[in-house]
């Protein structure tokens, strides 16, 4: 099916592994060019030279949690390719996971800073472009499971990712008028370098993941976000795609 992405510009932050460089990957490969961000530039060089033979793709250093970063994003990417289609705020962090007794100011600032401010300042920066060009921009965020489930030792981090379902609604809601659709993944567990100490190997069926036994991959969500990100679901604005493999709809089993 053509998502009809061919000529869009997209921004992809966190997009130099993982999640975000998957979706960077599928984006070109629907012919889109593609701006990926990251807070690494060693990690930004080696993903834009890996990327490169896939389409039109640069790079741009920066932090989602520091406002002039993402001012200098989004004004970048429009001076080297005229406009910006799409935005996928999916740069995170995940740690630290300890308890929450134990958790400093710092460490909950930062992890709402990069999660929960990113998310509004990459969506508020994106919208002002598009809305400036009159362009029926994407904007499309990354949650997690951990906004309908918690894990253990992880308050900052559940707390960001049920915030950004709220921003989701929340940009759907302000942004409408211009044209510009929101929408959001909540990825369950998938075999990323954040996930990779957690997880069994690839190929082991473990029913604690899901109905269907086993972590996702990182092309599963993306394809997943590139729909969001094209013309395909123009009805669809402020709704947030659980992408879990059934994780979510099996009960816990609980030991009393």
């Amino acid at each position: 099916m053509d998502l009809g992405l061919a000529g869009k510009v997209a921004i992809v932050t966190g997009g130099s592994r993982g999640i975000g460089r998957a979706t960077a990957a599928r984006l070109l490969r629907e012919g889109a060019a593609v701006v990926v961000s990251s807070l690494r530039p060693e990690s930004l060089a080696s993903a834009v030279r890996e990327l490169a033979p896939l389409g039109r793709v640069d790079g741009i250093a920066g932090d989602v949690a520091v406002e002039a970063d993402v001012v200098r994003l989004v004004a970048q990417t429009v001076e080297r390719f005229g406009r910006l289609d799409v935005m996928v705020a999916n740069a995170g962090i995940a740690d630290p996971y300890k308890s929450l007794l134990d958790t400093s100011v710092a460490e909950w600032d930062r992890m709402l800073a990069v999660h929960l401010r990113g998310t509004f300042l990459c969506g508020r920066e994106a919208a002002r472009a598009m809305s400036a060009a009159a362009l029926p921009g994407r904007i499309v965020t990354v949650a997690s499971t951990n906004a309908y489930e918690c894990d253990p030792h992880a308050a900052s981090y559940n707390a960001a990712k049920a915030g950004i379902l709220g921003l989701t609604r929340s940009m759907a809601v302000d942004l409408a008028r211009f044209g510009i659709r929101v929408n959001g993944v909540a990825p369950g567990w998938i075999h990323t370098d954040m996930a990779v100490n957690d997880l069994p190997p690839r190929g082991t069926r473990i029913e604690s993941l899901g109905v269907l036994g086993r972590a996702g991959e990182p092309e599963e969500v993306a394809a997943a976000i590139a729909f969001l990100a094209s013309d395909v679901c123009d009805f669809l604005t402020g709704t947030t795609l659980v992408i879990d493999g059934g994780q979510l709809i099996v009960a816990p089993k609980v030991r009393w």
